[in-house]
């Protein structure tokens, strides 16, 4: 059954009146309803709700209901999420935790992986966590042997500002280099702390 304004509407009064449909699969079980952000991007972190699920309608039971987020990782569903798109991200991953684990590097395959990241920022307009985090790896400022972290400071809005912590010289230098590249923001705060804009400046 695909009742898509059903569906949008469980969407807005269950999970947020924010976020919207973006597609469907209709298995033989059930039909699974993913839902996004009406104004963010799919990877843009201020569009995600974590603890929610897809909605889905149970062709045995004929309900619609919102899945737990650890229950939809089914390996039916799993499944559906076998794109090349996927393959590449997961390789991706698997690089990044050998470089974090101080695996050997590959520096062509580095730079590609910083050029997405760069691009992905530059198309968003907003630097998510988890890019900070890896362009950490990919520049050596987070290995599993160093001190490091990502913080925040009271006097820095979170949603706006991060810190990363990293007694790597070097690695700031390049930090600061791509933030240059990308045209956002940054300041050294202290020998170890480099405060890092994730929103472009309005001037």
């Amino acid at each position: 059954m695909i009742d898509l304004d059903r569906v949008q509407q469980i969407i807005e009064k269950e999970i947020s009146p924010d976020f919207k449909i973006s597609r469907y699969f209709d298995t033989e079980d059930m039909v699974i309803y993913f839902w996004k952000h009406k104004e963010y991007d799919p990877d843009d972190e201020r569009g995600r709700i974590i603890g929610s699920g897809p909605v889905v309608y149970d062709k045995r039971t004929k309900e619609y209901r919102v899945m737990g987020s650890r229950e939809w990782f089914s390996e039916e569903i799993c499944k559906l999420f076998e794109t090349e798109e996927e393959k590449e991200r997961m390789h991706e991953l698997d690089y990044l935790m050998s470089l974090f684990e101080n695996g050997e590097e590959n520096p062509d395959y580095t730079h590609s992986l910083i050029e997405k990241i760069k691009a992905r920022i530059l198309r968003r307009q907003y630097v998510n966590s988890e890019d900070v985090d890896f362009l950490s790896i990919l520049t050596g400022a987070r290995r599993i042997d160093k001190e490091f972290n990502l913080i925040g400071k009271p006097q820095w809005k979170f949603e706006e500002h991060i810190v990363v912590v990293s007694d790597n010289p070097v690695a700031q230098e390049k930090l600061m280099k791509i933030w240059k590249e990308i045209d956002f923001e940054y300041k050294l705060l202290s020998e170890n702390e480099l405060l890092l804009f994730r929103k472009k400046s309005i001037s």
